[in-house]
């Protein structure tokens, strides 16, 4: 090695360490994200911090709404320097569907009811402002795959920790609560097990059955994507397990929604498949369901009864009974509902439909905003896809895109906005689709004008 080739060398190492501060990969991981999407499904949405918050002192929601401020703080003291500005779409889509909730807010305000029903406007107030805080401030901070990777390591930890707890209540055995603060309370009467067709209905970590097994189909397409594409080979090993065990609470819940959302996932996943792969998946699928039948023939006899015999089921009866009532109040408020909060529980009930109850508080103002959001996920998975350069990157494009959509399904089967797991992961994958995509435009320097001297 001569002389040149050692001193050029060693001006490549001085300027590779000059690049990297020191701190920088420890400031470039966001650790408040990664503990709150272990915490979405890993401690109760019900337990919540003792005193007057009631719901809204749940650690997830707070959290949420310190997300939202941090997004506005971060808007206005941040400084942008520089003649090229970015937009995103993304963000724009969420202030837009945020701005229109909003307004149905307002409309809630016009009118005084009881005690009961004004709660129930803050806390809808509440609500609305934490899922578009999550979704704003993962826009702002996640920019890397390395980043999403952390984000979507930690959400299926949290799952698969739920998804064990499901298990675990099917042999009478419940850890519900290990993981809850110490001060914080349990916020809920609603803590005996249903059973259908002389099966109990396990939940988890959840407020229901339907919200635990929408949960169990996001761990299946998790899973699967860690397993194709994790760094580490013990990772890969351990999500082929964890694919297991989601697999089996998926149906232990004994519902319906979460078999069409894990349908409608491996819809948008299998894109990221080739057609050898997923001949492979369907034959691996159709021995893992024979599999089942035959180790717990009760639960799948169960489930199997509920789903053909549906139009009789007490559940799906309830289900229609509320369009009646649901178009009376759209003709008698069909700009902008009741608003947030506005529906008395002892008229409405428990719509368990999303859209449903978007037209009922907001009328088409309201069932707009849900449109922009839901059309705005599925554009996000071209965004995803756009941004992608690596096979990595397209894999967890489509699974994100997978559970946006899985859990965007459950909504015609729930309150969506009333179960505060499944709602905060749809907002969270909103947010990972646009988070890497943006429209560049350079703003216009206008020069000072050029005074010519005529020569004398």
């Amino acid at each position: 090695m001569t002389i040149g080739q050692s001193a050029t060398q060693g001006r490549q190492r001085d300027s590779i360490a000059s690049s990297v501060t020191p701190g920088e990969t420890r400031e470039k991981i966001p650790w408040l994200l990664a503990f709150f999407c272990l915490l979405i499904p890993a401690l109760p949405s019900f337990v919540v911090l003792a005193g007057p918050l009631k719901s809204n002192g749940s650690p997830a929601r707070m959290l949420a709404v310190l997300f939202f401020g941090l997004s506005v703080l971060g808007f206005i003291l941040v400084r942008r320097t520089g003649t090229t500005r970015t937009l995103a779409p993304g963000i724009v889509i969420m202030l837009l569907f945020f701005l229109l909730e909003l307004t149905i807010y307002g409309t809630g305000l016009t009118h005084v009811d009881d005690a009961l029903i004004e709660a129930g406007k803050t806390r809808g107030l509440i609500v609305i402002v934490a899922y578009s805080g999550v979704a704003l401030y993962v826009m702002t901070r996640i920019k890397t795959t390395r980043d999403r990777s952390i984000l979507l390591g930690c959400l299926t930890i949290g799952l698969i920790f739920a998804c064990v707890v499901g298990l675990l209540q099917t042999a009478d055995i419940d850890i519900r609560y290990a993981l809850q603060p110490p001060g914080f309370v349990v916020n809920t009467d609603e803590l005996s097990y249903a059973e259908r067709h002389g099966i109990r209905r396990v939940f988890g970590t959840s407020a229901h059955p339907i919200e635990f097994s929408v949960l169990a189909a996001v761990a299946v397409v998790l899973t699967i994507h860690f397993a194709r594409h994790a760094t580490s080979r013990r990772v890969r090993q351990l999500s082929v397990l964890a694919c297991g065990v989601a697999l089996l609470a998926l149906p232990a819940a004994v519902s319906r929604s979460g078999m069409v959302a894990l349908g409608a996932a491996l819809l948008v996943y299998m894109w990221s498949f080739k057609v050898r792969q997923i001949a492979v998946a369907v034959a691996a699928g159709a021995l893992a369901t024979l599999a089942y039948l035959g180790a717990f023939p009760a639960s799948a006899s169960a489930l199997w009864q509920q789903t053909v015999n549906s139009e009789s089921d007490p559940s799906i009866l309830a289900r229609t009974v509320d369009y009646a009532v649901v178009g009376d109040t759209f003709r008698a408020h069909p700009i902008f509902g009741l608003g947030f909060g506005s529906t008395a529980p002892t008229e409405y009930g428990f719509l368990d439909n999303e859209w449903l109850q978007q037209i009922v508080q907001g009328g088409i103002v309201g069932l707009t905003a849900f449109i922009i959001l839901a059309g705005g996920g599925i554009f996000g998975i071209t965004a995803a896809l756009r941004s992608a350069s690596t096979a990595r990157e397209r894999d967890q494009a489509y699974a994100v895109g997978a559970i946006f959509v899985a859990v965007l399904t459950s909504s015609v089967t729930m309150d969506l906005f009333s179960f505060a797991q499944a709602t905060f992961i749809m907002f969270v994958c909103f947010a990972l689709l646009w988070s890497q995509f943006g429209v560049a435009f350079t703003k216009e320097v206008v020069s000072p004008p050029t005074v010519h001297h005529c020569a004398e």
